[in-house]
């Protein structure tokens, strides 16, 4: 029982949620030291909704894109990056969206 228990220990990671403000967030790493990747983004909203989501990775003022989800009259939309994608102390993960309302719930693990 407890081999099974050390397995859920390592696949431990953490979850927030954010809410859309004039269809952007931004979730900046601001610790000294340490790294994290997104394992996946969930964003929900309180309708059907017709749109697209970008993601970027920010550093220094300068956006790189990550990923784009295009969708049609969903209630949530799933973003899995394919690449493990770091986000070291300065850098930022922002979500553009073409609506104002909406959650993102991010679901990170350290490096």
């Amino acid at each position: 029982m407890l081999s099974g228990l050390g397995s859920l220990v390592r696949a431990q990671g953490w979850s927030s949620a954010h809410e859309l403000e004039a269809g952007q967030v931004a979730v900046a790493n601001t610790q000294a030291n340490s790294s994290w990747y997104v394992v996946s983004m969930l964003v929900a909203f309180d309708e059907p909704t017709t749109g697209e989501i970008k993601v970027y990775r920010e550093m220094d003022g300068v956006r790189h894109t990550l990923g784009l989800v295009v969708f049609e009259n969903a209630v949530s939309v799933v973003w899995a990056p394919e690449t493990k994608f770091s986000f070291r102390r300065g850098e930022t993960l922002v979500v553009v969206a073409s609506f104002e309302d909406g959650t993102v719930h991010l679901i990170r693990r350290g490096d």
